[in-house]
């Protein structure tokens, strides 16, 4: 009987590993020999080293493109197709009814419609560039059937030709997630029709390096009917929405120690679904030698260098979208007083295994009425247009693709000018020493200069043309000899447009300033070591009043010591850190909850940039707000901070035990990555997914950003997904790593390449130099 039982054990163990080996080949892909195919103009050569890093050499620029789009397919067509998908508004056919609602939301939006308008508009050059990559994806899809990824059929998509409106599409998907300025007026629209004192709760936008205070008109209270309205949430996707953080920043000569500039950078997305966002890669041709990071389904590189140029992004938040309160008669809306015509199209949503919904997507010259949908979570029963500068942009480029052969910041900034579609703070540098700072993209000159509320019609376009792109945010070679942008309002003193209202809280930004106020002078190994800087430059402010308060109370004494001690680092072993961010967390909630609207309570604690510095201000100036409207005592600061930490006190002994040595940060704030095809459950690490404790928080520089939420749960969504130093004294590469590796298929050696590295802080080359890649060569595949 034994005898059998092993025997039985010993073939259910080989049929295990045969049918391991079998997924895992299944899904592996050409990386040597050759493919036959017949757009290039010249055999392309495809070289992968030791990390799965792609590098495309070819002998002209337009077979240079065809050759990174082959190589992004190969490595990433699970991701593209299912982007493409989502962004014409047809995730509900692949995955099913959970999807409805972004689809709605991107129909509504009509984000294929303004790509296809945009790509009339656009110059030959970007046109062929454009048409190159597409020839480049759709080889693959000729030659290389019989290596699909498993992603492709485990949800029966079929891959379809790319067009270049496919690639607009992608750019214009981008420009909506860095756009959060809709959202912010249908909060503060929801606010304001529910509170008299709504404007107390309205964002602040902070520059420490202004020296006076912008002045703008302020925005009446609108007169609405509410109406009832839960909540709607777009849904999560398969692969996340590609919503854009980031920190930036340049050492120019005077602050190095090679006397060359040092350019870092450190996006922060969304990379927990495995291999992540970013693609890396690097691009070789006679006009130009690139590396750093693409996103899949866009030509050229967002972030990385040239031989001359390095270059980093950040999310400016320019705010590119205005809500109009419209006047409506029936069929009619009322534009200067005159009835013209509604515009009603229709879209129809097929949903698996589910019947399909119909929209009917009414609009005014000034765009769709997006009220008619509770996606959009407005709760006035107003008709609210939505005005979007991507639906009118004429732009001849698209920018990126350009940057790749800039020789100079002066022609990289003049290359800049072109990006209408996408809203970065770039900063940059070059190899004869220059530093620079740019902002990007179409921003309406408002004629109220403001934008935090939905504007009512009357006889004046509130819109004036768009901000000239010389007089977009910008900064050249400052006498401190550094520039840095970390997603905060870098608009100086006198500015004369309203830019935005959408921005991150100033804290990392103040790190930085930190950081490069004293004379020392950095290289490339030391520039690495402060993308890991976890210091928390608010509990720097706000500390002190939790310490005092805590240590006037019996029963909170106990955290009142540990946050006395603390160094105010969010390193994974930091006790502070977990009872700083626990209590902050519950703190937020006894303050403002009371003021809050039930039905407005989650859409504003989503929106950390909305809210996290107008709290704090009303913590450190001890606002009225503190005390709660629902009880006839009057509270006080101290008595919220207190019961505040018993909260905190409590959830931490459930979850770690008595011992308070055991509350340590690593534990409560953590990071997980996952395969789309199972990110939870059982067998969810078998297809890849990892757990991992992470460092830093929302306000740190080595970010661990997280969604404020009732459950007390930390787990990072957003973070380093990109980390770079770019040191122009360095001829040959830059140091980067990225959260994830190149090949979105599960099973893959690529698929998580350089996640161990991640975790670890190490970095490893990303070659320019021509020679050194072929030195480092692993594989080499050529498309003749």
């Amino acid at each position: 009987m034994k005898k059998k039982i092993i025997i039985a054990l010993a073939i259910l163990l080989i049929i295990s590993v045969a049918a391991f080996l079998w997924i895992k080949n299944s899904n592996n892909f050409k990386r040597n020999g050759k493919f036959e195919i017949t757009v290039n103009e010249k055999p392309i050569k495809i070289i992968r080293d030791e990390n799965g890093i792609a590098y495309v050499i070819a002998e002209n620029k337009a077979d240079l493109f065809r050759g990174q789009a082959f190589v992004t397919a190969q490595d990433r067509l699970f991701q593209m197709e299912f982007y493409r998908a989502l962004i014409k508004g047809k995730a509900s056919e692949l995955v099913g009814s959970s999807m409805l609602q972004s689809d709605i939301k991107v129909r509504v939006l009509d984000i294929y419609g303004n790509a296809k308008r945009s790509y009339a508009f656009l110059n030959q050059e970007t046109k062929n560039i454009l048409n190159w990559y597409c020839e480049g994806y759709n080889e693959y899809l000729k030659v290389a059937k019989n290596e699909y990824p498993l992603e492709l059929s485990l949800l029966n998509i079929t891959p379809t030709k790319l067009l270049p409106e496919d690639i607009m599409s992608v750019v214009h998907f981008v420009g909506l997630f860095q756009g959060q300025n809709m959202n912010d007026e249908i909060i503060s629209h929801n606010l304001a029709a529910r509170l008299n004192n709504a404007s107390e709760l309205l964002p602040l936008s902070v520059n420490i390096d202004r020296t006076k205070p912008l002045q703008f008109d302020s925005i009446s209270k609108p007169k609405a009917t509410t109406k009832e309205l839960a909540y709607t949430k777009l849904p999560n996707p398969l692969i996340p929405y590609p919503k854009l953080g980031s920190n930036n920043w340049v050492l120019s000569g005077k602050k190095t120690q090679s006397g060359k500039p040092i350019l870092a950078n450190d996006p922060h997305v969304d990379s927990r679904i495995l291999p992540g966002l970013f693609h890396p890669i690097g691009l070789v041709c006679p006009e130009f030698k690139a590396v750093g990071i693409s996103t899949p389904g866009i030509p050229g590189l967002l972030s990385g260098r040239n031989e001359f140029v390095s270059f980093g992004v950040t999310n400016a938040y320019g705010d590119s979208q205005d809500l109009f309160i419209e006047k409506i008669d029936g069929d009619f809306y009322l534009d200067n007083n005159k009835k013209v015509s509604l515009n009603t199209r229709k879209e129809i949503i097929k949903i698996k295994d589910s019947s399909s919904v119909e929209l009917s997507i009414r609009s005014t010259k000034r765009g769709p009425i997006i009220s008619d949908f509770p996606i959009f979570n407005i709760l006035t029963k107003d008709a609210i247009s939505l005005r979007w500068s991507l639906a009118e942009t004429q732009s001849k480029s698209i920018g990126q693709i350009a940057l790749l052969e800039t020789k100079n910041t002066t022609s990289f900034r003049k290359v800049l000018a072109d990006m209408d579609n996408m809203f970065y703070n770039y900063v940059f540098a070059d190899v004869n020493g220059n530093i620079a700072h740019q902002a990007t993209g179409l921003i309406p000159i408002r004629r109220n200069k403001n934008g935090d509320l939905p504007q009512a019609i009357d006889s004046l376009d509130n819109w004036n043309g768009f901000i000239s792109k010389n007089e977009l945010p910008h900064l050249i070679n400052p006498e401190r000899g550094w520039l840095g942008t970390a997603n905060h309002d870098t608009r100086p003193d006198d500015y004369q447009y309203y830019y935005s209202n959408h921005f991150s809280p100033i804290y990392r930004y103040e790190r930085i300033h930190e950081l490069f106020a004293s004379d020392k002078k950095y290289n490339a190994d030391e520039s690495w070591e402060l993308l890991f800087d976890v210091k928390n430059v608010q509990a720097q402010k706000i500390n002190p009043l939790f310490v005092k308060a805590l240590e006037e109370n019996e029963t909170t004494k106990e955290l009142s010591e540990i946050l006395k001690t603390w160094d105010l680092t969010e390193e994974i072993d930091k006790v502070g850190a977990a009872v700083y961010t626990l209590l902050y967390n519950e703190l937020a909630y006894l303050i403002l909850n009371d003021e809050l609207p039930d039905e407005v309570e989650d859409m504003y604690w989503e929106n950390l940039y909305y809210w996290n510095e107008r709290l704090d201000k009303i913590i450190l100036t001890n606002h009225r707000f503190i005390d709660n409207i629902n009880t006839p005592e009057k509270e006080n600061l101290a008595q919220l901070i207190v019961e505040a930490g018993i909260t905190t006190q409590k959830i931490l002994t459930e979850r770690f035990g008595k011992d308070a040595k055991n509350w340590t940060w690593g534990k409560l704030h953590t990071v997980k990555f996952a395969s789309p095809i199972r990110q939870n459950g059982f067998g969810s690490e078998f297809v890849g997914g990892e757990l991992l404790p992470k460092a830093g928080s929302n306000q740190t520089l080595n970010r661990g950003g997280f969604v404020k939420n009732k459950e007390h749960l930390f787990e990072t969504s957003w973070f380093s997904s990109f980390r770079m130093i770019a040191d122009m004294n360095d001829n040959e590469k830059i140091m980067g790593i990225i959260a994830g590796g190149s090949s979105a298929r599960v099973f893959h050696p690529y698929y998580k390449s350089q996640l161990e590295k991640w975790h670890t802080k190490q970095w490893i080359p990303y070659w320019f130099s021509k020679e050194k890649i072929e030195e480092h060569a692993k594989y080499e595949l050529i498309l003749e």
